[in-house]
C-alpha cells in the first residue's frame, strides 16, 4: 500500500483531489457552448483571428478528377502527397511524411523552414523517375493561422502548437515556398492556400459523394481545429449583405477561442504549462484538448504526486517524468486501451513508459485516473464547441425525425455513453488494429481508393439512429490521433453534447462522424483543383 501520515492523504486520495479539479459538470459545459457561439457570431461580423473566411463557395461533389501535388505542413511534420482524384469519390494518395526538426520550428527567420519542405518536394518527384518533364499545381496545407485575403493567398496571424518563428508573421505562406521552390528550379506552382480542417471538409465531401451534404470537419491530433459551412448572409466581415446567396466555408480557428479565460476551466497544472509554452496567454482552449499538451498535462500531475511522496515506485533520473514535454499523449491513449481490468497490464505500461521500478498497483491506478480524467475533460471540452458549431450552423433547426420530446426525455441515464466498455478480446482487436495503422503509416504505404471511411456513430439503447433518415443527418468528416485512436474519447465528446439543451439526445443522434485519414492533403488537392478549373474557365 502507498506510503500516508496522519497529516499527508494517501496517494489514491491525492490522485482523487487533482481527478476532482479536472471534472467539468454539466451546466459548465453549457456555458462554455454558450460562450463559443457567441464568440464565433462575434467572429462572423468583425475582423478577429477566428472565424477566418476560406474562400470556398462551393464543395466537392465527388466527380472532381485529376493529378495533384499537395504539401501539408503542421503538428511536427511535413508530409508532401501526390494525390490522384479518380472522379468516383476515390483517391489514391502517394506521400512522403518528414519530422520537421526542432530548430526550424522555432527560429527568426523562415528560410530555413522553407527551405526543408522545398526541399523534400524536389527529393518526393526525383523519386518519381521518367516524368521529369511534368508540371505540378501544388495545394499547400499550412495549419496555422492565416487571414485569407483569396483561394491561394493569405497572411501568417499566429504561430501555435509550438512553433515560433517572428520573421514569418505578416507574410503570404504560398509566396514563402513558392521562392524557396524557385531557388530549386522545381517545376512546381503553389495555386492554393489550405487549412487542416478546410481541407479534411472538402476531403470528406468528395468522399460522401453528391447525396450526402456534409457540414463540418473536426481536427483532433497535435492540435485543433474546425471548419464548417456557413451561410454567406452572414459572413458579415466581408461586407455581404443580409439577403446575399451561397454558403462559404469557414476555418473556425477555434483553439483561440476564450482566451481571456471567462469560460474555460483551469487548473494548476494548466496555469504552469501555459506559462512555459511559445505563446503564453494564447490557445487557451487548444492547450486543453489537443494532443501536444495532454501528456505534459498528465506530466505535471504525476509530479505533483511525486514532490508529495505519495507513489511507492522509484523513478529514474532519465525517466520522462523529469523532463519537460517528456511524456507523449499516446501514453493516455495506451492506458485506456489497457483499461481497468487488466492492472497488471497498466503496471507494466507504466514501468516501461516512465522507466520506473518497483511499481504498485496503486501507483498504477494512481496514474490511470489522472490520465483518464485529463482525456474526459478534453473530450468533454470537444463535445462543448462541437456543439456550439452545430447550433451556430442552423442544421439542428432542419429536424424531421419522428419520435417525440417525450421519448427523449425518458432515456435511461445509465446510457449517456455512445459505445460500450470494451472487453478484453475487443480490446485486443482494437490494439492490433492501431498498431497496423500506425506501422502502415510508418512505413508510407497509402492507403487507396478509399471510398467509405470508417463511420463512427453514436448507438443509443432505443435505436433513434434508425428513425432518422438519410436527409436529416449531420455528416462531419474527422481527423486526428485523438479522436481516432483514443477508445472513448468520442463517445465522452457525445456525452457533453448531449449535455447542451440546445442539442440534446436528438441532435446529437443525428451527428455521423466519418474519420478522413489524410484529409487535409487531399483537401488542399481538392483546392489546387477547383482552381485548376477556375482558371480554365476564364482562359476560354
Amino acid at each position: 500500500m502507498a506510503k500516508s501520515t496522519p497529516e499527508q492523504p494517501d496517494l489514491l486520495t491525492q490522485a482523487q483531489q487533482i481527478v476532482s479539479s479536472f471534472n467539468l459538470s454539466p451546466d459548465h459545459v453549457h456555458r462554455i457552448t454558450g460562450h463559443f457561439v457567441r464568440q464565433m457570431k462575434d467572429g462572423l461580423a468583425n475582423n478577429r483571428v477566428w472565424q477566418l473566411p476560406a474562400y470556398i463557395k462551393t464543395l466537392p461533389t465527388g466527380t472532381e478528377q485529376g493529378e495533384f501535388l499537395a504539401v501539408d505542413l503542421g503538428g511536427s511534420n511535413c508530409r508532401v502527397c501526390l494525390v490522384e482524384l479518380h472522379g468516383d469519390s476515390t483517391f489514391s494518395v502517394i506521400q512522403s511524411k518528414h519530422s520537421v526538426p526542432p530548430d526550424l520550428m522555432v527560429n527568426t527567420s523562415h528560410r530555413p523552414l522553407f527551405d526543408f519542405v522545398a526541399q523534400k518536394i524536389a527529393e518526393f518527384l526525383a523519386s518519381r523517375p521518367g516524368r521529369p518533364d511534368l508540371s505540378y499545381k501544388l495545394g499547400f496545407t499550412f495549419s496555422f493561422t492565416c487571414e485569407q485575403t483569396s483561394l491561394a493567398s493569405g497572411q501568417l496571424i499566429h504561430w501555435d502548437k509550438g512553433w515560433d518563428i517572428p520573421g514569418a508573421i505578416g507574410r503570404d505562406p504560398c509566396i514563402m515556398l513558392q521562392e524557396a521552390i524557385d531557388e530549386l528550379g522545381l517545376p512546381v506552382l503553389v495555386t492554393v492556400l489550405a487549412n487542416d480542417s478546410v481541407g479534411t471538409l472538402l476531403t470528406r465531401s468528395y468522399s460522401s459523394g453528391p447525396r450526402t451534404s456534409t457540414l463540418a470537419a473536426v481536427i483532433f491530433g497535435t492540435g485543433t481545429n474546425a471548419a464548417y459551412v456557413e451561410k454567406l448572409s452572414n459572413v458579415r466581415r466581408l461586407g455581404t449583405l443580409a439577403n446575399t446567396e451561397g454558403i462559404m466555408v469557414m476555418n473556425t480557428e477555434w483553439g483561440c477561442l476564450d482566451d481571456n479565460m471567462e469560460v474555460l476551466p483551469r487548473t494548476p497544472f494548466d496555469d504552469e504549462l501555459d506559462v512555459v509554452s511559445t505563446d503564453p496567454g494564447s490557445q487557451m482552449f487548444e492547450k486543453r484538448v489537443s494532443g501536444l499538451y495532454l501528456g505534459e498535462l498528465l506530466r505535471l500531475a504525476i509530479l505533483r504526486l511525486v514532490g508529495t511522496g505519495g507513489f511507492n515506485m522509484r523513478i529514474e533520473e532519465k525517466s520522462p517524468v523529469f523532463r519537460r514535454d517528456g511524456i507523449d499523449s499516446s501514453f493516455l491513449s495506451e492506458l485506456d486501451i489497457v483499461g481497468t481490468d487488466d492492472i497488471d497490464g497498466v503496471v507494466k505500461l507504466v514501468q516501461n513508459t516512465l522507466s520506473a521500478e518497483n511499481v504498485s498497483r496503486d501507483d498504477a491506478v494512481a496514474i490511470q485516473l489522472l490520465a483518464t480524467s485529463i482525456a474526459r475533460r478534453a473530450a468533454r471540452l470537444a463535445g462543448a464547441s462541437l456543439a456550439a458549431l452545430l447550433i451556430q450552423s442552423g442544421r439542428l433547426e432542419k429536424s424531421q425525425l419522428r419520435f417525440t420530446h417525450r421519448e427523449i426525455q425518458q432515456l435511461p441515464q445509465s446510457h449517456t455513453i455512445s459505445h460500450p466498455p470494451m472487453g478484453s478480446v475487443q480490446r485486443f482487436w482494437y490494439s492490433l488494429g492501431l498498431l497496423w495503422r500506425r506501422f502502415l503509416s510508418f512505413v508510407g504505404i497509402p492507403q487507396l481508393g478509399v471510398k467509405s471511411p470508417g463511420i463512427i456513430t453514436s448507438q443509443h439503447p432505443l435505436g433513434l439512429r434508425e428513425v432518422c433518415p438519410e436527409e436529416d443527418i449531420i455528416d462531419i468528416g474527422a481527423d486526428g490521433s485523438l479522436i481516432e485512436a483514443h477508445p472513448t474519447f468520442q463517445a465522452n465528446m457525445r456525452g457533453a453534447m448531449r449535455e447542451v439543451p440546445e442539442v440534446g439526445y436528438a441532435g446529437e443522434q443525428r451527428v455521423r462522424i466519418a474519420l478522413s485519414k489524410d484529409g487535409s492533403g487531399v483537401g488542399a488537392a481538392l483546392m489546387a483543383q477547383a482552381a485548376s478549373q477556375e482558371e480554365n474557365s476564364s482562359t476560354r
